[in-house]
């Protein structure tokens, strides 16, 4: 857990800082805000994308690989993202060198030292809360930084400086750094069971989120998603507001119509009707995210009028039912849903349940795979097919036993009756030859599912 110890230090113009893992969503995001700063940046990971490459383009030095000799030009601070091994070379020789190693959640907090913090914590619905927060707050004006785990579609990437008093983050309790924030405002979307390869059990977990929720600053609110059970019998705050399709919460929705790939409601505020919405996302766990939102805006007293504007011309983050539509009929849907409770939401989200859906799931961490096998098991019900791929290690040793093989199997035995296991190596293929017309193919998982869906989609678009 978090305890810290560790030296501070202040980011500013000049300050020489080297990111381990450059490439990743969350590591990028803090790169775009240092150079921003004045910083000189650098970085490395195994294999940089196109986060990665836009950096580059913006003026920081990107390695391929990890190794030692990345330091050799001197550098004031080396941050490290939760993927790189406490024993990797480069980050020995860091300390062999005397120069300091943060994690990337101690960046986080440091960079939102001198901001008004709203920060979006939770197991499912960060990114998308946090990306309608920035959309709400750059619509009021407000010119926010922005940390978000997505590109956001409307503004073409996933960071932003801004030059206003508040932060939106989007907050990691993977690794517990969360807790180097204290935010003025603090969303909590739930709570579920991830990331016990961290904690090692639940109750570690619940009291990782109660000392976030402790940390909110003097004056400053929580907005909790009355929905989810542990939530309510464990977030307490003198400043609560609650949010949820319940009718006991604070902020409710009402009238839910789905319309295309998005919902219209109408939303009540203790009793008041506060209008209809409209968002052009899908599913109710969308227009639950919105809720949220509207909450910081009640907090943060910003006009319902410029709400509602926000919430429609939010057009969601890369990797979050982003679709594409093909020759032939055939629509491919890839999402960052890797946790049985998101892969429920994201095949319930589909607008036309009448298709033949196709799942293709990469599961995510072998530890994550082996403590939710028997939920994985039920949560492909609303998929006709289902092809199950090696599991993405995110750099976790494997585990005797688990594998995608397995997993199909227990699917298979768990009742559902179409269920193939299939080599990565061999998916592009396996894929391209059994879609069919009137098709919608989903590619789920937070690993590099994301790019064998662009493969797939570049072969079928031109078959």
């Amino acid at each position: 857990m978090i305890d810290g110890s560790s030296p501070r230090m202040r980011i500013e113009p000049g300050c020489r800082i080297h990111f381990m893992g450059i490439g990743g969503i969350g590591m990028s995001g803090l790169a775009h805000l240092c150079l921003a700063q004045g910083c000189v940046v650098s970085g490395c990971d195994p294999k940089p994308n196109a986060q990665a490459k836009e950096l580059s383009a913006r003026g920081a030095t990107v390695f391929t690989g990890h190794h030692p000799e990345h330091l050799r030009e001197g550098v004031d601070l080396l941050v490290y993202s939760s993927a790189v091994s406490p024993t990797d070379p480069e980050l020995l020789e860091a300390r062999v060198r005397g120069i300091q190693a943060i994690s990337r959640g101690e960046l986080l907090g440091l960079l939102a030292q001198k901001r008004r913090l709203v920060a979006v914590a939770g197991a499912h619905g960060k990114t998308t809360t946090s990306g309608m927060s920035a959309q709400l707050l750059l619509q009021a004006g407000w010119d926010p930084a922005i940390v978000v785990g997505g590109v956001m579609l409307s503004l073409g990437t996933n960071a932003q400086p801004g030059s206003g008093a508040y932060m939106v983050a989007e907050t990691d309790e993977s690794d517990g750094s969360f807790l180097y924030l204290a935010p003025e405002v603090a969303v909590v979307t739930n709570i579920d069971r991830e990331h016990l390869n961290y904690y090692g059990t639940f109750e570690r977990l619940l009291c990782a989120f109660e000392t976030f929720v402790g940390q909110i600053r003097p004056g400053g609110r929580l907005i909790c998603c009355e929905d989810d059970p542990i939530i309510r019998r464990t977030l307490t705050h003198p400043r609560r507001m609650t949010y949820g399709l319940s009718p006991d919460a604070d902020i409710t929705a009402e009238q839910i119509v789905a319309n295309g790939n998005g919902s219209d409601f109408r939303v009540r505020y203790r009793g008041r009707n506060l209008g209809p919405f409209r968002l052009h996302v899908p599913g109710r766990h969308n227009v639950l995210n919105a809720l949220g939102v509207i909450g910081v805006s009640l907090m943060l007293e910003i006009p319902m009028v410029v709400v509602r504007d926000a919430l429609a011309r939010y057009q969601g983050t890369k990797r979050r039912f982003q679709i594409t539509k093909l020759p032939n009929d055939i629509t491919v849907v890839e999402d960052y849903a890797h946790h049985p409770s998101e892969i429920r939401a994201t095949l319930a989200a589909d607008p036309v349940a009448s298709r033949h859906r196709i799942v293709v799931f990469q599961p995510h961490r072998f530890s994550r795979t082996q403590s939710l096998e028997q939920e994985f098991t039920k949560c492909f019900d609303h998929a006709d097919g289902v092809i199950i791929t090696d599991i993405y290690s995110a750099f976790e040793p494997p585990i005797p036993g688990v594998s995608g093989e397995r997993l199909a199997g227990l699917i298979k035995a768990g009742g559902h009756p179409c269920v193939s296991y299939v080599p990565k190596q061999e998916l592009s293929s396996y894929v391209g030859r059994i879609a069919r017309s009137g098709d919608t193919i989903f590619f789920l998982g937070a690993g590099d599912i994301g790019e064998i869906s662009h493969v797939v989609a570049g072969h079928l678009h031109t078959a």
